[in-house]
């Protein structure tokens, strides 16, 4: 009961879970890792990661940025376009302020890199000190703007960032707190245009779901769907608060392979192209005396370069309504690209 028979050469994971009217979903994940050598050839990576069930964070959960989000879910709108690795300086000299990129075949995302910052005190009051030259910096939010200012003795004047609660810059207005702020570092990633209070964190990594935007799209938990909709998903919810990747790094419909990924200045030898595989999957399953034909859509794809690795994470979801003690067996394929 419930079995996957896996017949590639992935990983896979398997999950149940329930759609918006409270129906049983049958959710089953393939993840494909790959090594990526430095001319961009790719090859199946001895070892496949495995699907996750539950995020990974950098650190301790809830007070770091998110590594990875669960991979067993149910199928995203599009497809997330995730890099965790480190910004390198051009060229192999430190400096004081670079860019990075990550395109997708014709669509571009950059950030600026500045080297480490502090608050440190002026003739008019704090002010950034002067970056420090640097190498290479790993892309992180707790390095990017937001971050929790509690220094302050009175809890009702702690300020935080719902975009990035993990981050750095993020700083109480109260003139009592001007000496706590003093040393305090600054965020070192921002993009390329406007304020980074404004433009919000900036990153290339996996948004946790209490983040915001995210948040916003679970819907409203409030007395309402308490009396009438619980423990169902409220009406609101929105199917995109699946999606971990910044709004900039998600495709406006899921990807198929073929695509061309090209990182700038984040391996030390400044560039890196390849292509996405092109992998078609096809799932049998036996539920109830009968047998349904399903199909997949990729929805992850986390590049790591500091590690030369590509992990895609492919997602099909069967709805099973009242049937899921009757499920057999899943069959995973792959098939030549059509």
């Amino acid at each position: 009961m419930w079995e996957l028979n896996n017949k590639t050469p992935f990983a896979v994971g398997k999950s149940w879970g329930r759609d918006i009217n409270g129906w049983h979903q049958w959710l089953v994940a393939v993840k494909g890792t790959y090594d990526i050598s430095e001319t961009g050839t790719l090859s199946l990576a001895e070892e496949q990661s495995p699907a996750l069930l539950a995020p990974e964070y950098f650190g301790e959960p809830g007070q770091s940025s998110l590594k990875y989000d669960a991979d067993v879910v149910a199928g995203k709108p599009a497809t997330d376009i995730l890099v965790n690795g480190t910004a390198h300086a051009p060229g192999g000299k430190p400096s004081v302020e670079f860019a990075v990129a990550l395109r997708i075949n014709d669509q571009q995302k950059a950030l600026k890199v500045l080297g480490e910052r502090h608050w440190e005190q002026g003739i008019m009051g704090l002010k950034p000190s002067t970056p420090r030259p640097i190498l290479s910096a790993p892309i992180r939010y707790e390095r990017a703007f937001g971050g929790y200012d509690h220094s302050h003795p009175n809890p009702k004047k702690h300020t935080w960032d719902p975009r990035n609660p993990v981050g750095c810059g993020v700083v109480a207005s109260a003139l009592d707190t001007l000496s706590a702020q003093q040393g305090m570092p600054l965020h070192q990633f921002e993009y390329l245009k406007g304020d980074p209070k404004k433009a919000g964190p900036a990153g290339f990594g996996a948004i946790d779901s209490f983040w915001s935007p995210r948040r916003e799209l679970t819907g409203t938990y409030d007395k309402a769907w308490q009396e009438q909709r619980h423990p169902l998903l409220p009406l609101d919810w929105d199917s995109r608060c699946l999606q971990c990747a910044p709004k900039d790094q998600q495709s406006e419909k899921p990807l198929r392979g073929g695509e061309t990924i090209e990182l700038i200045h984040l391996t030390p030898q400044g560039k890196l192209q390849f292509q996405l595989p092109r992998v078609y999957l096809a799932f049998t399953t036996y539920i109830d005396n009968r047998i349904e034909e399903h199909r997949a859509q990729l929805s992850s794809v986390i590049i790591e370069p500091d590690q030369r690795q590509l992990k895609m994470v492919w997602t099909t979801s069967l709805l099973c309504r009242n049937e899921a003690d009757y499920l057999d067996q899943t069959i995973i394929r792959q098939k030549r690209y059509q």
